[in-house]
């Protein structure tokens, strides 16, 4: 090959070796804040939950309180 041309270099892996999958996270962490587990539903008993406003925003609003008590109460439609 001409000096100034290299030869093209591989693509870095899909997977880096020592990074865990989701599935094992929940199992050693727990599932995050916001997230609660109502049992299976359907014939396939598939996992399911529900989610508070916790796990959409991040936001603890009990500690954080970021609702202005002036406001409005906008009901869900």
């Amino acid at each position: 090959m001409d000096e100034q041309q290299k030869p093209p270099t591989p693509p870095n892996p899909a997977h880096t070796p020592g990074t865990g999958k989701g599935e094992e996270k929940v199992q050693t962490e727990g599932t995050h804040p916001g997230r609660q587990d109502t049992g299976t539903t359907g014939e396939a008993e598939r996992p399911s939950g529900k989610t508070t406003s916790r796990e959409s925003t991040g936001v603890n609003a009990d500690k954080e309180n970021p609702v202005d008590p002036a406001s409005p109460h906008l009901p869900t439609p």
